[in-house]
């Protein structure tokens, strides 16, 4: 498959993810072959891990059917699929996760669950950032954009000692969404594995010489994918983010950037996807199902699962128990 990896942008398919899930995760990666008569049809990376107290293997989120498929014809089952992978993998629990953008017959999806989004930006055909702007970004998120451009707001590229103040901001974002943040060693898991090929950026917004918006995004080839994005919830009436996306789409297409990738987002959040759609994004969606050796381990996993949830949303928690009430 070698030959065959060499045109594929999708980044977990990279060695620096890869070597990212290994330091974060301590998630090993290998690849699966799917073969009818000696002949090499489908193939993706698998990574699996150890994860209180469980097997774990997780196809990645989220494997694009144009590069899952060599053979644009053959045809798989999903759940078929899941049930040889837990066979192979010997795993307790399976995540299969696909995104059906093209070839969408050839990858069936019963039993699946859409319960994400993805809003991607195709960039292929873009002669400048200009006709961008004028011809594909709403004229809503054009007004938010020169909103930003006339309160002095400055885009700049943060480097790894800008990292603690990336991480302040956010660290209070996702505290103000209610949620538990990674830890700041993470970030610096994910820099250093990217360090060799400088293909980790950073970007920020100041207004004078606060950071009020910020993202992290990676590059593998001419693929660019939006890992974190953070802002400062008071100075969202100027709305920063929006000029740090315009700048950062016309910084991709200076790099010749083919696709910009939002990644997954749950459908509940209806507002992000219309607010990343308004930048010229095409929505698809994301499907993923669980597949587990045993009954026990189902039973295992989701019980976990749901103290985990507890763990980091209790904000949501309570509000919910307080409403019920």
């Amino acid at each position: 498959i070698d030959g065959y990896l060499e045109g594929i942008n999708y980044i977990a398919y990279s060695d620096n993810f890869a070597k990212f899930a290994q330091s974060a995760y301590d998630s090993k990666r290998s690849f699966v072959g799917i073969l009818d008569s000696d002949n090499l049809k489908a193939f993706f990376p698998v990574f699996e891990r150890e994860s209180r107290g469980q097997r774990v293997v997780e196809v990645p989120l989220f494997i694009y059917t144009e590069i899952f498929f060599i053979d644009d014809k053959f045809i798989i089952n999903g759940s078929e699929l899941g049930r040889e992978l837990i066979k192979l993998t010997g795993c307790d629990v399976l995540r299969l996760n696909i995104y059906k953008q093209h070839f969408s017959e050839n990858f069936k999806t019963e039993g699946f669950q859409n319960i994400f989004t993805t809003v991607i930006i195709p960039l292929e055909d873009v002669g400048s950032f200009e006709d961008y702007l004028m011809n594909s970004i709403s004229r809503n998120a054009r007004s938010k954009i020169y909103k930003g451009q006339s309160s002095g707001f400055e885009f700049i590229t943060l480097i790894g000692k800008d990292l603690p103040e990336f991480y302040n901001l956010y660290h209070e974002h996702v505290i103000f969404l209610g949620s538990v943040p990674h830890p700041i060693d993470y970030f610096q898991k994910i820099m250093n594995a990217h360090e060799s090929d400088k293909s980790l950026f950073m970007f920020g917004v100041r207004r004078g010489s606060k950071l009020i918006a910020a993202n992290l995004l990676i590059i593998y080839k001419d693929y660019l994918e939006v890992k974190f994005l953070a802002d400062d919830v008071l100075e969202r009436k100027l709305f920063p983010n929006n000029f740090l996306y315009a700048e950062m789409i016309k910084w991709a297409i200076g790099r010749h950037v083919k696709f910009i990738d939002f990644g997954g987002i749950p459908n509940a959040m209806h507002s992000n996807i219309e607010f990343k759609k308004s930048f010229g994004g095409k929505e698809y969606p994301l499907y993923t199902r669980y597949f587990f050796k045993s009954l026990f381990h189902k039973t295992l996993f989701n019980f976990r699962r749901r103290a985990q949830y507890l763990k980091k949303n209790p904000r949501v928690v309570i509000k919910k128990l307080v409403f019920r009430n």
